[in-house]
C-alpha cells in the first residue's frame, strides 16, 4: 500500500489537479446536459441523409444537438481529466500508469478522428444551393456514407471505447492500490468502467446485455465525476 503522500505536490502538478477537478465538474454538467437533450428533444440521431438535412434546415441549432455537438466539443477534454489523474497516481506505479495513460488518450485521439460533423454541415449547406437532382442525390449519398460511419458505431468507436475504458479502469484499479484516492472512489471506477468495458466486448454478440450494461454505467458516471472532481480540487489545494 503506498503512502497517501507519495504524490507530486510542486506549483504545476498541484495547477494540474485544480484543471482536472474542474474538467470532471465539466463533464458532470455534461452527463446532465446529455439527459435532458435525449428527455426534450425527440428524434435522437437521424437515421438517413434526408432527415438530416430536413431538420438542419428546419432548425440548425437543435439539429447540431441531435448530431452530438456537445459531445464532440466535451470529449476532447478527457485529455486533461486522465492526465491529471496520472500525475496524481503515478509515483510508484509509472510504468502502469503510463500504459493506462496511453490507452485513454489513444482512445480520445480515435474520436477526434471520426468526427464528421462539419463535413455533414457542409455538404447540407451545398445540397441546399444545389440546382438539379443529379447534385442532390450525389450529396445525399455522401452524407449517407458519413452517416453509416458514425462516430458512436463504426469500428473506430469500438476501438476507442475499448481503449478509454481499460485505461479508466487500470486507473480504479491503481486508485485501489493507493490512499491517494478513497476506496469508494475506486470502486466505482471500477464498476462504472467495467460495465462501460463489457458493454462494448459483450455487446459485438448480444445488443441486448450491451443495453443493460450502458444503463448500469450511465448513473454511476455521474458518481465517478462527483467523486473525482472532490478529490483533485482537494489534491490541488494542499501544499508541497
Amino acid at each position: 500500500m503506498k503512502n497517501q503522500a507519495m504524490y507530486l505536490t510542486d506549483l504545476s502538478s498541484r495547477y494540474l489537479y485544480k484543471a482536472g477537478g474542474f474538467t470532471a465538474l465539466l463533464f458532470l454538467i455534461y452527463s446532465f446536459a446529455t439527459i435532458l437533450i435525449l428527455v426534450f428533444l425527440k428524434g435522437g440521431y437521424p437515421e438517413t441523409a434526408q432527415e438530416c438535412f430536413n431538420m438542419l434546415e428546419e432548425d440548425k441549432f437543435a439539429a447540431l444537438l441531435r448530431l452530438d455537438i456537445i459531445s464532440i466539443i466535451v470529449i476532447p477534454f478527457y485529455y486533461l481529466l486522465f492526465f491529471s489523474l496520472y500525475q496524481s497516481l503515478k509515483t510508484g506505479y509509472e510504468l502502469i500508469a503510463q500504459i493506462a495513460l496511453f490507452c485513454t488518450l489513444a482512445g480520445v485521439t480515435i474520436f477526434i478522428s471520426d468526427v464528421n460533423l462539419a463535413s455533414i454541415v457542409i455538404i447540407n449547406d451545398k445540397y441546399q444551393q444545389a440546382t438539379t437532382p443529379e447534385i442532390k442525390q450525389q450529396l445525399l449519398a455522401a452524407c449517407e456514407g458519413m452517416l453509416a460511419s458514425d462516430m458512436w458505431i463504426n469500428t473506430g468507436a469500438i476501438i476507442r471505447g475499448i481503449l478509454i475504458e481499460t485505461g479508466a479502469v487500470i486507473f480504479s484499479i491503481l486508485m485501489l492500490k493507493t490512499t491517494i484516492f478513497n476506496k469508494t472512489t475506486g470502486w466505482i471506477g471500477l464498476l462504472t468502467h467495467g460495465f462501460d468495458l463489457s458493454s462494448i466486448v459483450i455487446g459485438l454478440f448480444y445488443q441486448p446485455i450491451k443495453e443493460a450494461f450502458i444503463m448500469i454505467a450511465g448513473p454511476l458516471y455521474i458518481v465517478w465525476f462527483v467523486l473525482i472532481g472532490v478529490r483533485l480540487f482537494r489534491l490541488g489545494k494542499e501544499n508541497s
